[in-house]
């Protein structure tokens, strides 16, 4: 008797247990499920690209449930791109320029081969061409630097050198800076020593706002022919303008042209998780835009259009033919 009493008081806790745990799995399987966890590759901490992402993968690990989501400060794409082909990132932020790059296996990434599995979410802030020339010089257009002393950076000096002008453009003058010395190219301006600066940046910048504050400055328009023929021959440019007011001096809106911060992903990547990421970001868009300046004033038509090279990965679409966005 002692025995069955004992092997009763021993088997009656695994029966209760094995109930429960089947009760429990049966009721709420998705709460004791573990999260799926994204990783996305940003930028430099304290850059926009590394806000950008951060921002974004707070927003969605907070707002929807079974995911968890880190941003990861990177050296920008030449890590990212390489990490999202061999799957180390599910996500990653990348300029538009630098995507068609890693597409198509060109530039920085030929030995990594193309990417044919790279594929678009939706692009952000626009990064335009942006040429400060100081007041006194009288560079008001494009065909105006014909002759002038000009510094551009190294993204900036493919593109100016690529706008339609006059057969006799004179561009001996134009030197192209080092990233590292782009800063003191602005200095110089002011200082006399150049007239005009050209870089490829994400407005506001704040080396052209001290820039604005130091010297009188001005914003180079570029004609709508100009930009529809630079536009029409790349995937990764795009029309775009820098508003009114946002820099010391300049009360007028200047038309550019210029490259995408965008959000790239693989087709590795489940349709699902995408879907998730893309539906909280764009239903968050407000929020977003409120915490960050890259991230205010964005359009979903132009998100979902403007600066992408790559394929737009099925479960962004999915998400977007939802909304009416696309057919």
């Amino acid at each position: 008797m002692f025995k069955t009493f004992c092997q009763n008081r021993l088997t009656r806790p695994r029966l209760s247990f094995a109930i429960i745990a089947a009760i429990f799995g049966s009721i709420a399987p998705a709460s004791l499920a573990a999260d799926i966890r994204m990783t996305v590759g940003t930028g430099g901490k304290g850059g926009y690209y590394f806000h950008i992402g951060d921002l974004v993968c707070k927003s969605f690990a907070r707002e929807t449930i079974g995911y968890k989501c880190q941003a990861k400060a990177t050296n920008g794409p030449t890590e990212n791109l390489p990490k999202l082909q061999n799957g180390k990132f599910d996500i990653v932020v990348a300029r538009s320029d630098w995507a068609k790059q890693a597409l198509e296996g060109g530039g920085f990434f030929q030995s990594n081969g193309q990417n044919p599995a790279l594929r678009s979410l939706f692009s952000v802030h626009s990064e335009p061409l942006t040429i400060v020339a100081r007041k006194d010089t009288g560079i008001h257009t494009a065909g105006d630097l014909s002759g002038k002393r000009v510094r551009l950076g190294r993204s900036a000096t493919r593109l100016v050198k690529q706008i339609p002008s006059s057969a006799n453009w004179d561009v001996s003058a134009f030197q192209t800076a080092k990233p590292k010395d782009m800063k003191a190219q602005y200095s110089a301006l002011c200082a006399g020593k150049v007239d005009a600066v050209a870089a490829v940046v994400g407005y506001p910048s704040g080396v052209i706002q001290k820039t604005a504050e130091t010297c009188p400055i001005h914003l180079v328009n570029l004609s709508e022919q100009q930009i529809d023929k630079l536009v029409a021959g790349s995937v990764a440019l795009s029309k775009t303008t820098i508003p009114a007011n946002v820099y010391t001096g300049i009360t007028a809106p200047t038309k550019s042209l210029g490259y995408k911060a965008i959000l790239l992903s693989s087709a590795e990547v489940s349709d699902e998780d995408i879907y998730a990421f893309v539906k909280s970001t764009f239903e968050n868009l407000s929020d977003l835009g409120r915490k960050h300046p890259a991230l205010s004033g964005l359009q979903p038509s132009e998100m979902i259009r403007d600066g992408l090279p790559a394929p737009m990965h099925p479960g962004a679409v999915r998400y977007y033919r939802e909304q009416g966005w696309i057919k």
